[in-house]
C-alpha cells in the first residue's frame, strides 16, 4: 500500500515537473514575441522618420525647381538691354 501511495506522488511530481518546463517554455515563447513586437515597433518608427525626411527633401527640391523656373521666366521675358 505504501508502495502504490509513493510511486502516484512520485508521478504527480514527474507530471509537475513536466508542467512546469511547458510553463517556462511558454515564458520563453511570450518573452521572443515580446522583443519580436518591440523590434518591430521601432523598425516601423525608423520606417516613418525615414519617409517623413524623404518626404521634405522631396517638398524642398520641388520648391527650389519651382524657384529656378520663376526666375528663368523672369529672365526670360525682362527686355533685353542693348
Amino acid at each position: 500500500m505504501e508502495d502504490l501511495r509513493s510511486d502516484r506522488i512520485a508521478k504527480a511530481e514527474e507530471g509537475l515537473a513536466e508542467m512546469q518546463d511547458v510553463l517556462d517554455q511558454a515564458k520563453r515563447a511570450v518573452d521572443a514575441a515580446d522583443r519580436a513586437e518591440r523590434a518591430a515597433r521601432e523598425a516601423s518608427e525608423h520606417a516613418r522618420s525615414i519617409g517623413q525626411v524623404a518626404m521634405v527633401v522631396a517638398v524642398a527640391v520641388t520648391v527650389l525647381a519651382l524657384i529656378g523656373v520663376g526666375f528663368r521666366r523672369r529672365r526670360d521675358s525682362s527686355p533685353q538691354a542693348g
